[in-house]
């Protein structure tokens, strides 16, 4: 095995403190369902001695190179000379220089996240910087790296300060900036890095407190500045029952002053936050009508968001209740954070529009998108579970289960008829027009050993339909626990380009000596993911890479990696091509 070295030298431990980073940002994107990856890069500035290297880059692949940073001291001064708080003058010496010195590091960590987001090749990707740490000679910065556009589809706010306190615009910012600030004080402790978990913290441990610090700034942006310990009160809220019943109901936070509030009942004295049973009791008021009404601090009556208010202001946030231990945070319409069972995550019963929309495209010629993405979403309000079959032949499949529902005249019902109907059982039955032709639907099928024993018969029971033989049909199943599938479940359209250009990057990247390993794995999963659309050649070049490789791994590190040969899938074929793809 070759002698390890590292030529751009902080301290000893660097790679394998950005490998474990790495790690830790992984495990927690996978935590709260964001799915993209992320990396870790570091960056340190020569602060002391006279080293070959004044700025050193520690990254794992070659994105970026020393000389690329060469103007950051210049630029993040400028940052700072035009960033009001400049400005500010403490009267105590000491702080005055802290918090200076504070607001230039900070500056230059903005500038490094403006630099690595312009470099080529690059530019689908969003960077975020710590402050820096003192390691050694070295002023460090640690940098975390994702996709840009799966950040932007993030649900998040568009405010990023309330009078000069950052907001945490979304759960993946608030769990960046908590692993970013561990990874910082982990930086403080010798050898940082010759451990097994850097931060000393299980992942559900960072998303906890990254959900809090989420919360509490938010609720900042209603003018409340001491919030605490709001994510456990909302987790009792949901989980207390009332007389037997689940928790339910809406909680709005917003100052009683604001404008877009209506207050139909003001409680002649308020309720305080912490009295949970007070306020499970007067959440039993709300309804269709009118909401709890809370200001942070204490809830102050009974009212409803004004059909005016202004999203931008972002100053009205509501906590749905959906069901016993499972609660959502919300701002105009748009679900920020859910919380099952304590377990926060990004909202994941979001009905994938796209997919169904290429389903129906693929499979019923004479389709109307928008009467059938209308119906989804209206059947999508319900409050115990449904289901929504399209079939086209919706006519004959309603004569035939008729014995196990109700065949009505083909008609286009309205979306707050179709939400009603989920109260009833059994599934509401439309052909690709939108027209609906049963409801109450229970739907047959012998079973062939497919389906899921962990999830329900909704589930369940479409599986085993669509295993008959059927006319072409799209089964959506909501589940009680906020779950969404759409069936059948067949792999998406993609472009022949994307394909053959991940597979030409890999077959590149895999022949180059030294082979840059990390960017060669990250590819690789690339591959892995398009591995239903690989012709037989591909699949034949990439095996034969993926041995070579391992070869000169086994030869250099003494260490081999085993995984599974590609072959071509069978059911492959051009249907599975975009338009558009040559």
């Amino acid at each position: 095995m070759k002698e390890r070295y590292i030529e751009q030298f902080m301290w000893g431990f660097q790679d394998s403190f950005r490998i474990s980073i790495g790690l830790e940002v992984e495990r927690a994107f996978a935590h709260i369902g964001f799915e993209a990856e992320g990396r870790c890069i570091i960056i340190g500035f020569e602060a002391a001695g006279g080293h070959q290297f004044p700025i050193c880059v520690e990254q794992g692949e070659n994105l970026c190179k020393p000389e690329d940073f060469a103007d950051v001291e210049r630029l993040a001064v400028e940052k700072y000379t035009r960033n009001p708080e400049s400005g500010m003058f403490n009267t105590d010496p000491r702080t005055h220089k802290l918090r200076q010195q504070s607001l230039l590091d900070r500056m230059r960590a903005e500038t490094l996240e403006d630099i690595l987001g312009s470099l080529e090749g690059q530019e689908g990707s969003i960077f975020f910087a710590s402050s820096s740490v003192r390691v050694g000679d070295y002023d460090v910065h640690i940098i975390i790296c994702t996709d840009k556009q799966a950040v932007i589809r993030v649900p998040q706010l568009a405010t990023t300060m309330v009078d000069r306190l950052p907001v945490l615009q979304s759960l993946l910012h608030a769990v960046i900036r908590e692993i970013l600030g561990r990874a910082a004080k982990a930086l403080y402790l010798p050898d940082a890095g010759s451990g097994l978990r850097v931060l000393n913290a299980s992942t559900g441990e960072i998303v906890r407190t990254a959900t809090e610090d989420m919360l509490r700034s938010m609720v900042c942006c209603i003018g409340y500045w001491f919030a605490s310990d709001f994510h456990l009160l909302m987790d009792q809220l949901s989980s207390l029952p009332y007389e037997g019943r689940e928790g339910a109901g809406r909680l709005v936070l917003a100052k009683a002053e604001n404008p877009a509030i209506d207050v139909s009942l003001k409680l002649a004295t308020p309720v305080g936050s912490r009295n949970i049973l007070a306020i499970r009791k007067l959440l039993e008021g709300g309804g269709p009508t009118v909401d709890v009404l809370s200001d942070g601090e204490q809830v102050y009556g009974l009212g409803k968001v004004r059909r005016d208010y202004n999203p931008a202001s972002e100053s009205v946030f509501v906590v749905t209740f959906l069901r016993r231990g499972y609660w959502e945070l919300s701002h105009a319409g748009v679900a920020l954070l859910a919380v099952r069972d304590g377990i926060p995550s990004l909202p994941s019963h979001v009905l994938d529009e796209g997919y169904l929309a290429d389903l129906c495209d693929r499979l019923f010629p004479d389709r109307d998108h928008d009467a059938l993405l209308r119906a989804a979403r209206a059947i999508g309000r319900h409050r115990h579970g449904a289901m929504l079959v399209i079939s086209a032949d919706a006519q004959s499949e309603a004569k035939r289960l008729s014995p196990q529902s109700w065949v009505v005249e083909p008609n286009t019902l309205s979306t707050s008829l179709l939400t009603q109907l989920t109260d009833m059982d059994g599934a509401v039955l439309l052909d690709p027009r939108g027209n609906c032709h049963a409801i109450g639907v229970i739907l047959d099928g012998v079973a062939k050993g497919e389906g899921d024993p962990a999830r329900g018969s909704r589930l369940n029971n479409a599986v085993r339909y669509l295993g008959g033989d059927r006319p072409a049909t799209i089964v959506v199943v909501f589940s009680a626990d906020g779950g969404i599938d759409i069936l059948p479940q067949m792999h998406p359209r993609v472009l022949r380009s994307e394909v053959d250009s991940a597979v030409a990057t890999y077959l590149h990247l895999a022949i180059r000596r030294p082979p840059e390993l990390e960017r060669i794995n990250r590819v690789w999963r690339v591959v892995e993911s398009f591995q239903f659309y690989l012709s037989s050649d591909q699949c034949d070049a990439l095996n034969d890479a993926r041995k070579v490789l391992e070869e000169w791994r086994m030869e250099n590190m003494q260490v081999t990696i085993r995984e599974r040969s590609f072959r071509p899938d069978p059911r492959m074929d051009d249907s599975y091509w975009l338009p558009g793809s040559d």
